[in-house]
């Protein structure tokens, strides 16, 4: 038995092409039974219409003659009997002898009831049809006609023949028919679908990790058709198969080779990467406590230099008031000393003393405000300020920076305005900011400024820095917050100022920092700070 249906692992084809076939043949032996049997059925129908006419001419043929003697000898017996025997024909149904005058000579019919009738054979054939025929004979004055025969045919009763004829041609045509295409089909799945089932076996226990052990072997008879260039072809395919597998196989033992070698590459990639990681950021972190040491040396120097100038003056006019009390002991003692002497030597000591105290009292409020300024940039610990106080404070530490400019910054802050923050970052921003507008900012600035707002919104900070300086130039702003980025790099700038600004607002004060600037106008930095900030913020 042919297997229509390959099964091989877990594959199962359910609509096979011999099932196919089989209802294919199946449909075109029914339409070739159905069309060769319409085609004989109508030759046949067409035939049977013209038999009554035919039989009916035959019988009258038959009848003439006998007729036309009783009718002329008047012999009515023996006219019965003629009729009585055309009522043998099964399709005459009615027969009669009339004579000229009318007068029926001799009658026969045959008990055909209403019930006979058949609804098929009504549509395809007439109930009946009647033929007549003059009988006549020759006499010496001419020719005398003797009476007429009558004969009526039933048509149907060819019809029932008619019908069972088609009804053996319908069944004997659709038997050949099937027998034709089953014998084509047997033969198909002989040929084609039997040896196709085999070729599709072999491929359905193709082993992928072994195509080296299959090839479909010949099949017998099909050297030289399709069957047999499919098997060459499949073989071909195999084949390629089998050397690109090897050739998989190479590249997937190379790949393996390659990709341990490669992990290696990557793991001490990966550690260089690290270390060099970590050198940089101690280099950044040692960076950073430079730029903010150097900060703080500049702060000392200017300090230094604004200290000096009132402790000069001190020291100046205790010399004075060294001498002043000399010339008055030596006086005194010379007793040359007058009460106007007196009066004059004591007020100019007691105003030596009053320019002595203020100029220490200068003195010591520059080093008070430098080490509350150096204290708060040096330490992140957090605490509640006065924010404006700071701002003062470090203002005053920044005057000998800001005086060489000839600016003088002014801050725009509540009196009562507090934080709970890093005095010590906020101080380290402000810082950086303003040495940043030093500069950077001001060259070629008649009057330069240096504007410091600070406000409080729902528990926000807003701190807006502005100078009117030459701004930064477009094609830098997407980079000054960027380690290293600097336009002052052979003028001692070393481009870490606002990154350190940059990360000590969003890394310490957990804020944000934006900036606004146009080429010739300036630059405004807006710091949101929350106004109150954890004991231990978490570093970005």
């Amino acid at each position: 038995m042919i297997n229509a249906k390959p099964e091989a692992a877990g594959r199962t084809v359910d609509r096979s092409l011999s099932w196919k076939l089989t209802r294919a043949v199946s449909l075109v032996a029914l339409c070739m039974g159905i069309v060769i049997s319409a085609i004989q059925i109508s030759i046949d129908y067409f035939e049977t219409r013209e038999l009554p006419d035919e039989d009916a001419r035959t019988l009258i043929g038959l009848l003439r003659d006998p007729a036309t003697k009783v009718a002329f000898n008047l012999d009515p017996s023996t006219a019965q009997e003629l009729v009585g025997g055309a009522l043998q024909h099964p399709a005459v149904i009615e027969a009669q002898i009339l004579l000229p005058n009318g007068e029926v000579l001799a009658h026969s019919e045959s008990p055909v009831s209403a019930e006979d009738g058949n609804l098929l054979l009504d549509l395809l054939f007439d109930t009946n049809k009647r033929y007549s025929w003059e009988l006549t004979t020759e006499l010496s004055i001419g020719v005398e006609s003797l009476g007429e025969l009558d004969i009526n045919l039933n048509p149907q009763q060819y019809g029932k023949t008619f019908l069972r004829r088609s009804i053996t041609a319908v069944f004997s045509t659709l038997v050949y028919a099937l027998l034709i295409c089953l014998g084509l089909l047997g033969l198909v799945l002989a040929k084609v679908i039997h040896p196709l089932n085999t070729v599709i076996n072999s491929i359905l226990r193709f082993d992928v990790n072994s195509p080296e052990e299959l090839r479909i072997k010949g099949l017998v008879g099909h050297s030289n058709d399709e069957i047999g260039l499919l098997v060459e072809v499949t073989n071909d395919h195999l084949d390629t198969i089998d050397k690109n597998f090897h050739k998989i196989k190479r590249a997937e033992e190379e790949l393996k080779d390659y990709s341990e070698n490669l992990e290696k590459i990557v793991a001490e990639r990966t550690q260089d990467l690290t270390e060099s990681l970590e050198r940089l950021k101690s280099a950044q972190n040692q960076l950073i406590e430079s730029e903010k040491l150097a900060a703080l040396g500049g702060l000392v120097a200017g300090v230094s230099h604004e200290v000096n100038t009132p402790l000069g003056i001190a020291v100046t006019t205790a010399s004075l008031m060294t001498e002043t009390l000399a010339d008055l002991n030596t006086e005194f003692r010379n007793r040359t000393l007058t009460s106007e002497r007196l009066e004059e030597l004591l007020d100019t000591l007691d105003d030596g003393q009053t320019l002595i105290v203020k100029n220490l009292d200068r003195a010591a409020r520059l080093i008070k405000d430098f080490k509350r300024t150096a204290v708060d940039q040096v330490s992140e610990a957090r605490e509640e300020f006065r924010v404006r106080e700071v701002m003062e404070s470090l203002m005053a530490s920044l005057h000998p920076e800001t005086s060489k400019q000839g600016v003088e910054p002014t801050i725009d802050c509540p009196a009562d305005l507090t934080m709970k923050s890093l005095p010590g970052v906020l101080t380290q921003v402000i810082t950086n900011l303003t040495l940043n507008s030093l500069r950077h900012a001001f060259s070629d600035i008649d009057s330069p400024c240096i504007h410091i707002r600070i406000e409080e919104q729902d528990g926000t900070v807003m701190l807006h820095y502005r100078d009117n300086g030459n701004g930064i130039p477009t094609e830098h702003q997407s980079r000054i917050f960027e380690p290293f980025f600097t336009t002052k790099r052979g003028d001692g700038g070393s481009g870490l100022g606002l990154n350190i600004v940059y990360n000590l607002v969003t890394g310490k004060l957990l804020g944000s920092l934006e900036f606004h600037s146009e080429p010739g106008s300036g630059v405004d930095f807006i710091l949101k700070l929350p106004q109150s900030i954890p004991y231990e913020p978490v570093s970005k």
